[in-house]
C-alpha cells in the first residue's frame, strides 16, 4: 500500500546517503582550501628568509617585511 519504486523507505536512505556525500565533499574542500592558504603564507616567509640570507635585503627591511607577513596571519 505504501510501497514505492524503492521498496518503501528506500528513498529516505538514498536522500540520507546523498546528504552525507555532500557533507563529506564540503569537509574535503574546506581542508584543501585551508591547506592552500597556509602554504602560500609559508612560501612568502621562506622567500623572505632566503632573500635575507642571500644579502639581497637589509636587516631593517627584513624585520619590516616579516612584521607585515606576521600581521596577515
Amino acid at each position: 500500500m505504501f510501497c514505492s519504486g524503492f521498496g518503501g523507505y528506500g528513498g529516505m536512505f538514498l536522500a540520507m546517503g546523498f546528504r552525507m556525500l555532500i557533507f563529506i565533499a564540503l569537509i574535503v574542500l574546506a581542508f584543501k582550501l585551508f591547506k592552500n592558504y597556509t602554504n602560500k603564507s609559508n612560501d612568502a616567509m621562506k622567500i623572505l628568509n632566503e632573500k635575507f640570507a642571500g644579502g639581497e635585503i637589509t636587516q631593517e627591511e627584513y624585520l619590516k617585511r616579516k612584521s607585515v607577513l606576521s600581521q596577515k596571519n
